[in-house]
This record gives C-alpha cells, sequence and structure tokens, in this order.
C-alpha cells in the first residue's frame, strides 16, 4: 500500500506497544522454521488429471453437487444446458424461464459469449460495475444462477476459491439460487496450503491484494442446529462446478 494513503499508523503502533508495557518492534519478525512441512506434502505427487478427479469425487459425493469436465470447444453447449436445467421446473432444460447473470470477467468472456444462452423467455445480463450497485444487485437478487470464473480450485475440500473485483461482484455467486463455478484444470490445487501461499507471493512482490477472498464449497449449508444440514440458508442452493480440461 502507499506510504500516501497510511495515516496516524505509527501512533496508533506506539500507543499499542505502551499499552503491553514494551517497546515498539520496528524490525520484521522471522519467520519460524518448521521441522515439518506436512501441509505441503498433501496431494503433493498427484498430477492435474489425478486432482481433477479426487476434485470431482468430493464435489459428487460429500458436497452432494455436480461437477462437468468440458473443453474450451464445448463451454457454451456446456454452460447451456447446466444454466437451462436450473432455469426450468422439470429440470429437461426445455423453456427456460429465469434470469441468469455472468461475471464479466474477460478470462471468461474470451472463451465463452454469455448472450449466446438467451432465449425467448430466458434472460442474460453480465455484471456491469459502471451501472452501480443497486443496478447490479437488483439483477442478482431475481436470477435464477449465477456464473463466475474461480481463482482457483482446491481438490482436497472441493472449494473455489474467488477474488473479488470489479469485473466480478460477490452478489453474482451469493444471492442466485443456483451458481455455477467455472476452473480450468490448470488452476485445480491441492488445498488451502497452496491458495494462501500464492498470496502471499503477491504481497511480497508488492501486488494488490483482492479486498475480499471468498473460499466456497459447494451450495451454502449450515448443520448449527442439532447437527442437522440445512442446504440453502444463507446463499445458493444449488452449485455446479464446470471444469475445462483443456486449460
Amino acid at each position: 500500500m502507499s506510504e500516501q494513503r497510511i495515516f496516524n499508523r505509527d501512533s496508533f503502533l506506539d500507543n499499542i506497544a505502551k499499552q503491553l508495557g514494551r517497546e515498539r518492534i520496528t524490525a520484521p519478525v522471522a519467520r519460524p522454521n518448521l521441522k515439518y512441512n506436512c501441509h505441503k506434502d498433501v496431494f503433493a505427487d498427484k498430477s492435474p488429471d489425478e486432482l481433477k478427479a479426487i476434485l470431482v469425487d468430493y464435489t459428487e459425493t460429500t458436497l452432494a453437487s455436480q461437477a462437468v469436465v468440458t473443453t474450451k470447444d464445448k463451454l457454451t453447449e456446456t454452460l447451456r444446458n447446466v444454466c437451462f436445467h436450473y432455469c426450468t421446473d422439470d429440470g429437461e432444460g426445455l423453456n427456460p424461464i429465469g434470469e441468469t447473470i455472468f461475471t464479466a470477467d474477460n478470462r471468461l468472456l474470451d472463451i465463452v459469449n454469455p448472450k449466446d444462452l438467451a432465449e425467448k423467455q430466458h434472460g442474460v445480463y453480465i455484471w456491469d460495475y459502471s451501472a452501480g450497485y443497486d443496478a447490479n444487485i437488483a439483477v442478482a437478487e431475481r436470477a435464477k444462477v449465477g456464473v463466475v470464473f474461480a481463482e482457483q480450485a482446491l481438490a482436497e475440500s472441493g472449494t473455489m476459491v474467488l477474488y473479488s473485483q470489479a469485473a466480478q461482484g460477490r452478489a453474482v455467486s451469493l444471492l442466485p439460487e443456483a451458481s455455477i463455478f467455472i476452473v480450468p484444470k490448470s488452476n485445480i490445487v491441492p488445498r488451502l496450503t497452496q491458495a494462501t501461499e500464492l498470496l502471499h507471493q503477491k504481497a511480497q512482490n508488492g501486488e494488490r491484494i483482492p479486498s475480499c477472498v471468498n473460499f466456497i464449497s459447494g451450495p451454502s449449508s449450515t448443520a448449527d442446529i442439532e447437527l442437522i444440514k440445512v442446504v440453502g440458508v444463507h446463499g445458493p442452493v444449488f452449485a455446479t462446478y464446470i471444469i475445462i480440461d483443456d486449460m
């Protein structure tokens, strides 16, 4: 962060040190030299295809969600089938009724045109940050499906990693009834260790860190009451992971 944007830091930290009864520490704190790095060993020997298989299996069993493997050329067809499945009561994808909201992430828009999914009674909206907060939220609230592009997928826990950015508001994956996460096979990593390591590297390199990082594992659910799992309490009821096999 630019020094010009930091105010009262020194006085704030000086006050904390005073309350703790010690001198303020200004030198960098040495990172501990861990004897074991088992958190990095999990699935470390797995190939991209093996990680993909682990992710698909975990998603369809433990998360009770859908995982679809496709290619760039077939992505539009795959999206059409999944979106239309959620937008019809019979689940057959015939005469879809409803609305789908897409992220404006160019990584996705470069390989698929969301407008190709538009039908007579199925509207398609692309997140438009220039339109302002209210306009985008209004669409996300009424949309049946939200389509986002994931930064990474964690094979161990069936988790999608989303970075908040202007082109991809958080509401796209949180407000619609169903969420579709698109991730390239090359972005599947073993577990949370690798996801946070990437963020650490960005910070070390002085790169801008996203204001919010969401780790989403399947549809929203909770088991806080009587350990009974309830799905869709505070977010999407359904989730589909689309893995692009040739990226």
